[in-house]
């Protein structure tokens, strides 16, 4: 199937003048055996992109005295201007943020298993003053595939919807349910396939997630004294939730558990068709998964808005391979310990794959961090 083109302008404040990207982020390198630290942008790092999307942007313009305006006006917006408006954005910034990401492939003894995990991180997205960063856990046969996909292309359609004059929210889930439908119509295989989104944009003092499936968003607080609280700000999407287990039985899906040859459940409850032991899906909410969506499985994303505080300093977006075994508080006091965003989110991932080792005799799923430093300005 011939995959379908996005219908929308792609995001031209995050190209300048030379076909870079200008998000600022930061890549990790290095790392032990087995880990890859990740670019954190596409932008940023493959100019065949950058060229692709000035190109698709093109279609968008009446000539090409307003193409050239709205280039100069993207270089202008994503440089910042000149250095005296550039100075004067950093001022007006109320919060800063250093990123890192790293994403590590699981592993199953005798198989070669391929990395479903993607991310994707910008310091600088559309303003001086906003951010984004993204978590995405891929699964099924070709879930690589979806959470590339999504990874690719989310971006992009979520600035035409945060800039459209949509409220945060209503724009954030625009660009799910688009996302997803584009999978829908594109050349990779959803049937069985799909992938979880977690997302944090941050713009001024104010943090927005939206996120479907279970990779876990945790804001990390620190007290007066010293100490670290772990506030989620987003919660596993699984079936047996009340509100998501009446939504799949109205859809005629079942919620139930696998059984053994003794007839004895076991493993997570997981979404079927009413009338077949397909297709097993353990979360209530994700991208793609077309077979699981008939059944009541929801691509709509939902969100917490909250205004950060001084006393929130970490932010971190991981795969559910980071959660299984470690806490959201462990893991919010593992990154603090560490002097650097880089430092904090290699110790996580490699933490989380000792774990996997030691619980699971060998078997280790993919493993995905994104870690955020929260530097308030005033």
């Amino acid at each position: 199937m011939r995959q379908q083109q996005l219908q929308h302008p792609p995001a031209v404040a995050v190209i300048t003048a030379n076909g870079k990207g200008a998000d600022g982020t930061v890549d990790i390198k290095g790392g032990s055996a087995g880990t890859r630290g990740r670019r954190l942008s596409y932008v940023t790092n493959d100019k065949n992109l950058a060229d692709k999307i000035k190109a698709e942007y093109a279609m968008y313009a009446e000539d090409e005295s307003s193409l050239q305006e709205h280039q100069q006006g993207a270089a202008a917006a994503a440089a910042g201007g000149s250095p005296q408006a550039q100075q004067q954005a950093k001022k007006q910034r109320p919060i800063d943020v250093q990123v890192a990401c790293m994403s590590r492939a699981g592993r199953e003894p005798g198989y070669k298993k391929t990395n479903q995990d993607n991310c994707f991180a910008f310091e600088k997205y559309i303003t001086e003053e906003q951010s984004m960063f993204g978590a995405m856990d891929g699964h099924g046969p070709h879930g690589h595939l979806v959470s590339g996909f999504v990874k690719q292309h989310l971006p992009i359609l979520l600035v035409q919807h945060l800039t459209s004059g949509a409220g945060l929210k209503e724009a954030l889930s625009s660009g799910f349910l688009e996302v997803d439908a584009g999978l829908a119509g594109s050349n990779v295989d959803c049937e069985f396939s799909g992938s979880t989104c977690s997302l944090a944009h941050l713009k001024g003092t104010t943090l927005t997630t939206a996120w479907v499936g279970d990779s876990r968003i945790v804001l990390g607080r620190q007290g007066k004294r010293g100490g670290w609280e772990a506030v989620d700000v987003s919660h596993d999407h699984k079936p047996t939730l009340p509100d998501e287990k009446a939504r799949i039985l109205k859809q005629q899906g079942r919620v139930e558990r696998l059984v053994d040859e003794m007839g004895q459940p076991m493993g997570p409850y997981r979404v079927w068709l009413q009338y077949a032991w397909i297709p097993g899906l353990a979360m209530s909410r994700a991208l793609g998964d077309q077979l699981a969506h008939t059944v009541g499985v929801s691509s709509e994303p939902q969100h917490v808005q909250l205004e950060l505080t001084p006393s929130d300093k970490l932010l971190i977006l991981a795969s559910d391979g980071v959660w299984e075994f470690i806490s959201s508080k462990e893991a919010v006091e593992l990154v603090a310990s560490c002097d650097t965003p880089e430092d904090g989110c290699r110790l996580l991932v490699d933490e989380a794959h000792q774990r996997w080792l030691h619980e699971e005799e060998g078997v280790v799923d993919d493993i995905t961090a994104v870690v955020v430093r929260l530097v308030h300005r005033r």
